[in-house]
Parts: structure tokens; C-alpha cells; sequence
């Protein structure tokens, strides 16, 4: 006889018109907030360096996260708590760093890293550039299924394109082309690059301009002042990118105007069907000199065996790197990451003792891995699903944190994927267990469904869910929480000044930490396989994978 599923009866207590107890009815340990804290102010103190990766301080946050698994009695996966992931480090001299733009109307020199940033594309390359000219492709897109072709009629092969952030608008005659108001994966900054790379490219820059980015010029300059890391070339996979970079949007309307051309009449073209890419007549002159290096670095990964279907897998990640030491800002190099992501990788760990501590901690296995080289392009959490420890056609969910809330309970909550796929109602009804809503992605138009590390995992065909925290904080007025957001974004993202503060408080990481691991063992104790709902991109690939089970 079949069992009763646990999410079935959660389900069944939901719709109970009296609220359940929740303690007693999700049989659910408490997590430690003082845990999280304390793992929080370790990884992000200056004795890790901000946990480069390929530098001596990553390793060092890398010993520190398996030495704790090792203590919490997980197990290590085929004899390590490491899974090495190769990486070709790029370290650009910034006095080979050079652009222009030469037209009709004069020349435009920007200035490196205040203007511009630049690198070779292709990880291996030392060195690039050459002159060409500037066509300006609008979004840079090729979406056969929007029917809509940024590069028709026109061959960007050996020149250089000029690209805009982000999705084209949707318009109000088609108010869900490319995801309406929230970000498609042809709005990301890694797409653009790679589309660039299949049309031949001698170059790709992208505009950068801080609403539609959500960030400002210096989340650009800082991510790209050092050694910027990517995954050896694949030989059977496409070609490298040309040299790749962002400008600034005066130096994007200057570089224009040099043409003849006006920026703001160029961007409001691309955003109408039938956009035709525009040769400007201007002439880039760009050269770019690298010193490259093979390195490693690690996920980090410890097992919690199931004791029913140990061949079956639920993964939970969150990235413990951030950048090392870097340019200085305000005589501070080390960038420390406390709220990214020294704080996901305390939940990670606090959530992994708490599983660990239960006599019966679900049925199916549960891999718990701190990513590497998730601020370099997702590169841990990309390296573990093209090579996976365990067959990602036995994984059968994978749940990811990128930010505990550090600022105190919320009434809402933010699961992005909930409405992707059937993990959905796993997180809905133990949202409103925890007396939680479950509220849209307050910023939809930046993407973040793309930009942590469950999203190559998302990409493989695992059904996947991001847990954010919520907006709406118990005590504080209406819109506190997006204008303390708003504040972190313009002042500390990705800077030195992501510092672990003693004002922090952590019964909100509490709350959102309930949620994660109340999902994860609802999970792990059902016999169901969620699937992707009809008409998600990533269906097709769960499809073929799970036809080889």
C-alpha cells in the first residue's frame, strides 16, 4: 500500500480554516541563529582574504567549510569533501588596455576601468584586439522563438558590437514577450557574450546603465579590476568569445555620436520588432594584454546518506567565494562578502549540522554543496552539473540561498522558481505553515533566477527553487526593506564595505532557514519526482535525462 506522502498531509493541514501548529506539525528542528552569526563573521572576518578563488584565501574558507562537515559527521563523497574545479585565471595590464572610437564627428578615448573594462574573451588568449567597425545590434538576441533576430540581414563577423543590458521591453500589445517585466536569460550579460561568439564577433561591449544592470558602474569596475576567472575551453563546445567589456553610457553615446548617431533614438529602434542592427561608420581600435594561468579551486561538498533511497539526491548550494583582495575603496582591499555570500554559506552550514544531528534526516540522500566561483559567472555550481558527483538524473531537486536576511523576520517571503515546477507546492504550503506569503520577485527585471548557482542546475533539466528572504519586515514601515536593499546595492554590493556588522540580527536567517530546510525534507521523506511545468525552457532537457533513468 502506498504511503501518505508528507506534503499531502501539509497540504491537508493548509487548508484547515484553523492555522496548524507548526511546531508540531513539521516536525522540524529549530535552526540556531547564533550558529549562523558565528559562521557568518568567521568566513567574512579579513583572515580569509575575501575568499578569492585560485588565491590562498579561498582555499583557506574551502578547508574551513569541509573541516566543518567532516565535524557534523557528514559524509565525504568518494573519499573527499572536494570536488576540484579547473579554472583559467586572466589578469589583464591595465597598461595595454586601451579603446576608441573614431567617426565622421571626431574620437572618443575613455579611460580604463573609470569608462571601460576589458578582457580577451577566450580564457587562454594572452592578448587581443584589433580595429574594426561598430555596429550597434540593440539587445544582441537571436530568439527564433519570439521570432525576433537582433543580427538579421547583417554579418558582425570580425567586427565589433555594441550591445544594450537586458531584455527589449515588452510591449503593451504583447505584454509577456521575453518575460514582461522579469528578466529572460537573453537579458544576461553571459548570454550576450556567448550569442556574440556564434555570430563571430571580433568584440562585445555592453552598455551598462544602472536601473536596467541593478547595479551601478562601480559593481562593474570592481568585479572586473582583478583576475577574472572562467572554465578551460570545452574543445567539442563553441567557440570562445572575442574580447568582451562593458562601457559607460556617456562613453556608449559619445563612442555614437562620433557617427552621427544618437544614442537614445538607437535604443528606442531596438526595442520595436523588425529592429534592423546599424553599421555606424565608427572605427573601434581596442588592445588588450593578459597574463593567463591554469588554477584550481573547490566546491565543497559533504552527504547526507538517506536511509530509504540513498540513490536519490537533493542538492542545496549556496557560494562561500567573493573577490579577494582588490582595488582599494576608501583604504580598504579586502572584499569580504559578509551578506554575499558569507551569510547563504552560514545557512548552508547550519542547516547541514541541523540535518545531520537528526536520528532520521529523510529518506533520500541530501548533498550539501558550498560552490566555488559563483561571482566569476557560476562557475562551481556550472563545473559540478557538466561533471556531477551523482548522476543529475538521480538528483532529484536542488535548492540553492544566495543572502540570508540579517534584518529581522519578515511576513513575506521570495522563492524564485516556485512557479516553475512542482517544488512549488512543497514551498507554498510550508510558506504559510511558517505564516509566510509568498510574494513575486519584488525586482524581476534583474534576473536573479539566472544569477546564482542554481541555475546551471536549472539549466541541466533539476527542478529548481532560490530562496531569497522577504521584503516585508515585521516592526518597520511600509518599503523599509526594499530602501534597505536599495541602500546595500548602491553602497556595499560586491565593495569592501560588505562587512559583518554586530547591528545584524539573525531570527529573520531563522525564518528563512525554517523554510529551506522544512522544503528539503519534505523532499527527501516523498517517493514524488517534481517535474517542470509545461512550457518551461527547461523541461525539454529533464525529459531526455529522465528517459535514461
Amino acid at each position: 500500500m502506498r504511503r501518505i506522502s508528507p506534503i499531502v498531509l501539509v497540504l491537508a493541514l493548509a487548508s484547515c480554516e484553523m492555522a496548524p501548529d507548526t511546531s508540531a506539525s513539521m516536525d522540524v528542528p529549530p535552526l540556531d541563529g547564533a550558529m549562523i552569526a558565528d559562521y557568518m563573521r568567521t568566513l567574512s572576518s579579513d583572515a580569509f582574504l575575501g575568499r578569492g578563488p585560485g588565491h590562498p584565501g579561498g582555499d583557506m574558507a574551502a578547508d574551513y567549510i569541509a573541516a566543518q562537515f567532516a565535524d557534523f559527521g557528514l559524509e565525504a563523497p568518494n573519499g573527499s569533501f572536494f570536488q576540484a574545479v579547473p579554472m583559467v585565471g586572466t589578469t589583464t595590464d591595465p597598461r595595454t588596455a586601451s579603446l576608441s572610437a573614431t567617426g565622421p564627428s571626431g574620437q572618443v578615448v575613455p579611460t580604463y576601468m573609470d569608462d571601460f573594462v576589458l578582457n580577451a574573451g577566450d580564457p587562454v588568449a594572452a592578448g587581443a584586439g584589433g580595429d574594426a567597425e561598430l555596429v550597434f545590434v540593440g539587445y544582441g538576441i537571436d530568439a527564433p522563438e519570439n521570432q525576433w533576430n537582433d543580427f538579421a540581414g547583417v554579418d558582425v563577423a570580425g567586427k565589433y558590437i555594441m550591445i544594450l543590458v537586458n531584455d527589449p521591453p515588452a510591449p503593451a500589445a504583447e505584454p509577456t514577450l521575453f518575460g514582461g517585466l522579469a528578466m529572460t536569460y537573453y537579458g544576461r550579460w553571459t548570454y550576450k557574450y556567448e550569442e556574440a561568439a556564434r555570430q563571430g564577433a571580433l568584440g562585445a561591449i555592453i552598455v551598462h546603465e544602472t536601473a536596467p544592470a541593478g547595479y551601478p558602474w562601480s559593481v562593474v569596475r570592481g568585479g572586473w579590476a582583478g583576475e577574472q576567472f572562467a572554465l578551460p575551453p570545452d574543445e567539442s563546445g563553441p567557440t570562445p568569445a572575442g574580447m568582451v567589456g562593458w562601457v559607460s553610457l556617456d562613453v556608449a553615446t559619445a563612442m555614437l555620436a562620433t557617427g552621427g548617431l544618437v544614442f537614445s533614438d538607437l535604443k528606442a529602434a531596438a526595442a520595436e520588432r523588425g529592429f534592423a542592427a546599424v553599421e555606424t561608420g565608427v572605427t573601434i581600435s581596442a588592445r588588450v594584454a593578459s597574463t593567463v594561468r591554469r588554477v584550481e579551486t573547490r566546491n565543497v561538498v559533504g552527504l547526507y546518506r538517506g536511509t530509504e533511497r540513498p540513490d536519490e539526491y537533493i542538492t542545496m548550494t549556496s557560494h562561500y567565494d567573493h573577490f579577494g583582495v582588490g582595488e582599494a575603496v576608501d583604504g580598504d582591499s579586502i572584499y569580504n562578502g559578509a551578506y554575499d555570500n558569507a551569510s547563504g554559506t552560514a545557512m548552508l552550514l547550519t542547516v547541514a549540522s541541523t540535518v545531520s544531528a537528526m536520528e532520521d534526516g529523510g529518506e533520500r540522500s541530501i548533498l550539501f554543496i558550498a560552490t566555488a566561483a559563483e561571482e566569476q559567472g557560476l562557475l562551481g555550481g556550472q563545473w559540478y552539473a557538466q561533471s556531477p558527483l551523482f548522476p543529475l538524473s538521480s538528483t532529484v531537486a536542488e535548492i540553492n540561498v544566495d543572502g540570508a536576511n540579517l534584518w529581522g523576520e519578515t511576513d513575506d517571503v521570495i522563492v524564485h522558481g516556485e512557479e516553475r515546477s512542482g517544488l512549488g507546492v512543497y514551498a507554498r504550503s510550508r510558506a504559510a505553515m511558517l505564516g509566510l506569503t509568498i510574494i513575486p520577485d519584488a525586482e524581476p527585471e534583474k534576473g536573479f533566477f539566472f544569477r546564482s548557482d542554481h541555475f546551471p542546475f536549472a539549466k541541466a533539466g533539476v527542478p529548481s527553487l532560490y530562496v531569497e528572504h522577504g521584503r516585508d519586515y515585521r516592526g518597520r514601515p511600509e518599503g523599509w526593506g526594499a530602501e534597505v536593499l536599495a541602500a546595500y546595492t548602491a553602497a556595499r554590493y560586491h565593495a569592501p564595505s560588505d562587512e559583518f556588522s554586530d547591528d545584524f540580527v539573525f531570527d529573520g536567517a531563522v525564518q528563512q532557514g525554517a523554510l529551506v530546510l522544512s522544503v528539503l525534507l519534505d523532499i527527501a521523506n516523498d517517493d514524488i519526482w517534481p517535474e517542470w511545468l509545461d512550457g518551461q525552457e527547461f523541461k525539454a532537457a529533464r525529459d531526455a535525462m529522465m528517459g535514461g533513468r
